[in-house]
């Protein structure tokens, strides 16, 4: 059996969508509990109308304790031989888990698709699926695990929503996770989880829907001391703290948080762009992009600033227009920031401008590596 978990706060509008894409599910064997974590909307009306139709539905309701606490309350009460989270924002496929076929092993990692309104992103793991067993886990994932090579990209997805881990596995690491943590809990959870299994296998469809909201992804800035207390409690998980590999991995991911979550800092200590000036291009209307546009609107040096993206007809927001990325040639700007976390995607950008005409030298692609140098709380 497998014990589904959803933690809800708050989640009217997209609850019922949830909800039913769990208990029409073709693999019928679930146990579904919902951890409504003191909602003070109509979502606990949502739960008790799905718990009064479904034998199969366990409703928790408790105060509000935050994410942390509600994933471990659902474990505590789940009886499956196996766990899996959906958050009340997001909806699976109705073949999810028949199409995971006989799992054995300690932990079933797959991908998800990123929703964003009208645009579909699959995000799967680096990894080749099959098995792994534990010198395979030790000696192929682990290294490579939280970052490959290329900045940033993450070796295995961190998203518990997108794993069958086994009960008892979860049960003997959860109590490490502190509930104190407010950014990368899912990382903290699963990372520790890896380090112990016996057994993984991947599998490379994407049935998980997990919708991006644009208000949540331009949220203020992350406090600085819950970063740092992200980083201490990975850096010593008991699992991974004498690879050497670790700390590596460990520091880009400390950076890329940072990218994302203290901007206006991190863009300060990127050096090429510290003196720019006259008409900017942003490239890219990702998390990074939209938050560089907001730090560079106010620099009084730049004449006029564009931002675009090849999906530009499905990510016009509220807050600016997202422009066709062939319009630069008509724009001809003085210089063209590739505003993208992902180092093989940069490349690729870049050859397509130049593809364009662009000229070469108004093209400016950040050099993550020289940030892994800095010190990481100087942000």
């Amino acid at each position: 059996m497998i014990s589904v978990i959803v933690p809800i706060y708050n989640s009217e509008k997209y609850l019922d969508q949830c909800l039913a894409s769990i208990v029409n599910q073709k693999y019928y064997d679930l146990e579904i509990i919902l951890v409504n974590d003191g909602s003070t909307d109509s979502s606990g009306e949502i739960c008790e109308r799905y718990n009064e139709s479904d034998n199969r539905v366990v409703l928790i309701n408790k105060q509000n304790e935050g994410l942390v606490r509600a994933r471990k309350d659902g474990v505590r009460r789940a009886t499956g031989e196996y766990i899996t989270f959906v958050d009340a924002d997001d909806w699976i496929d109705v073949d999810t888990y028949v199409n995971l076929g006989d799992f054995k092993e300690d932990i079933v990692a797959y991908g998800l698709m990123e929703e964003y309104g009208y645009v579909s992103k699959a995000k799967t793991n680096y990894f080749a699926d099959g098995y792994y067993d534990e010198h395979k886990i030790k000696e192929c994932i682990i290294p490579e695990m939280l970052c490959t090579d290329n900045f940033f990209e993450f070796g295995m997805l961190p998203n518990l929503v997108c794993k069958l881990i086994k009960r008892s596995l979860f049960l003997k690491m959860m109590d490490e996770v502190s509930e104190d943590v407010t950014i990368g809990e899912d990382v903290d959870f699963f990372y520790r989880i890896v380090s112990e299994a016996k057994s993984l296998s991947i599998k490379s469809n994407c049935p998980y829907h997990y919708r991006q909201h644009f208000e949540s992804m331009m949220k203020k800035d992350i406090p600085i001391e819950a970063i740092k207390k992200l980083y201490l409690d990975l850096l010593m998980i008991k699992g991974l703290k004498e690879e050497k590999e670790w700390g590596v991995q460990l520091k880009k991911y400390i950076i890329f948080i940072m990218l994302l979550k203290r901007t206006d800092k991190a863009i300060d200590l990127i050096k090429e762009i510290k003196d720019i000036d006259g008409e900017v291009v942003i490239y890219g209307a990702g998390a990074f992009g939209e938050k560089m546009y907001d730090k560079l609107k106010t620099n009084k040096k730049i004449e006029e600033l564009y931002i675009v993206d090849k999906e530009w007809k499905n990510l016009n927001q509220k807050l600016f227009l997202v422009g066709n990325p062939e319009t630069i040639v008509d724009i001809n700007p003085d210089k063209i920031i590739i505003s993208i976390l992902n180092e093989k995607v940069c490349s690729n950008v870049r050859e397509y401008l130049i593809e364009m005409g662009v000229d070469n030298n108004k093209i400016i692609k950040i050099n993550f590596s020289d940030l892994y140098m800095t010190e990481v709380f100087d942000m």
